[in-house]
């Protein structure tokens, strides 16, 4: 092989690198993967046989399209197994805070469909869900998991850290 076809085949494998290289460079925010954690847990019996929690969550998008909201979904996984919780409505939440003083005060919004979390920001809101079993059995979960579904597909799946 000679030496000019070598310059020209190293010269056009360094364009192609390059050029590959500013695709992927432009892509990098395209990724929606959103992130969020559960901040803090709260659980009130509201019957013999039925429990409610209430969780703040924080979500995050490093994505450089917003976040949308889809579906919202609880569960807590105890030592029986999973069970899926209902998640409660915003206007019932406030109603629930109102009954239920245990509960304490009420520090964010409620995360309900449709909401946004901006590109490259984070919001705090809350999450409530009434589980069908009492409040024993919820207060000594493993732990709870929250999950938000994006209009696109991705999930934004929220463990507790239990202490």
């Amino acid at each position: 092989m000679s030496k000019g076809l070598a310059i020209t085949f190293l010269v056009g494998l360094v364009v192609v690198a390059l050029a590959v290289w500013g695709v992927f460079y432009k892509q990098r925010g395209a990724h929606i993967d959103p992130k969020g954690s559960i901040l803090k847990v709260r659980t009130v019996a509201l019957d013999d046989k039925t429990s409610a929690a209430v969780m703040d969550v924080r979500i995050s998008n490093d994505a450089d399209y917003p976040v949308v909201a889809r579906t919202i979904e609880v569960k807590a996984v105890t030592a029986n197994g999973d069970v899926k919780g209902n998640v409660i409505a915003a206007g019932d939440l406030k109603d629930m805070f109102k009954y239920y003083q245990a509960l304490g005060e009420q520090y964010n919004e409620v995360l309900k469909q449709r909401d946004q979390v901006p590109a490259h920001g984070s919001i705090d809101r809350e999450v409530a869900a009434q589980f069908p079993i009492p409040v024993s059995d919820l207060d000594t979960r493993k732990e709870i998991v929250v999950s938000m579904e994006d209009i696109r597909g991705p999930v934004a799946e929220m463990h507790e850290t239990r202490k």
